[in-house]
């Protein structure tokens, strides 16, 4: 296992490592927080901000109390952390250089880069890779958008980037095609696959690991699923408890 990098050796916790009897918040600095008191990796997800900010925030929309939905791309960062204050959210979002800040190199981090829709434009992978290339500790990046994976293999060489695949039923229709196939590995090149375990069993999936791509899957909720995961995949991303292996 010491032989292994990082992201293939020890567990990752998802968006940080949440939960438990304070109810902390996924995705949020004190999940981040907490990861880095019990030395465990962990994963959090970005996207770009209309201002150009890397916004540590899942999902493609911020809700408001009136049920309005607002894109995560149409606000600034200002505006962002606004709507989800009103919107009494269980954190204001922080920024991929604050978490770094506060992380420091002490645990190894995986940026899942969040791109909803089919928009082309470069500017979110340019923010990570640019983010990441000032940071001295272990990162990893993924991406379930082929031209995301593609671009930041050229742009962080060194970097593992990794491939998201699945059923990914949340993705638009293009791309949850091609998650299901990742006939584009062939040109994007992953040096992983982050795959979704409830889509298993994966005939595409066999396919890449027949042709030697390590695979992580997620997410695992139980040491029981754990066990079961890891007879079709090489590591694990975790919620909901803190693997032994993970510390």
């Amino acid at each position: 296992m010491r032989d292994l990098p990082w992201h293939l050796s020890r567990p990752i916790a998802h968006r940080g490592l949440h939960g438990g009897p304070d109810a902390v918040a996924e995705n949020s600095m004190a999940a981040f927080r907490r990861a880095v008191e019990h030395g465990v990796p962990f994963e959090l997800d970005v996207q770009l901000t209309r201002d150009g900010a890397l916004a540590v925030v899942h999902d493609a929309v911020v809700r408001l109390p009136s049920g309005r939905e607002l894109p995560v791309t149409s606000l600034r960062l200002g505006e962002l952390r606004a709507v989800a204050s009103s919107a009494l959210a269980a954190h204001v979002p922080a920024t991929l250089p604050e978490v770094l800040a506060v992380v420091a190199g002490r645990v190894p981090v995986m940026v899942d880069v969040r791109r909803w829709g089919v928009a082309g434009a470069s500017g979110l992978e340019r923010a990570v890779a640019a983010a990441l290339r000032g940071y001295g500790g272990r990162v990893a990046v993924q991406s379930f958008d082929p031209r995301t994976v593609h671009r930041l293999g050229r742009m962080l060489p060194g970097v593992p980037v990794g491939q998201i695949a699945g059923a990914l039923r949340s993705a638009p229709p293009v791309l949850h095609a091609v998650g299901r196939s990742m006939v584009t590995n062939a040109v994007s090149r992953p040096g992983f696959i982050s795959f979704e375990l409830e889509a298993l069993p994966s005939r595409a999936l066999r396919f890449w690991q027949r042709r030697g791509l390590p695979v992580i899957g997620w997410t695992v909720h139980s040491p029981e699923e754990e066990r079961a995961a890891r007879e079709s995949v090489s590591n694990v991303f975790f919620s909901g408890y803190l693997p032994v292996s993970a510390l």
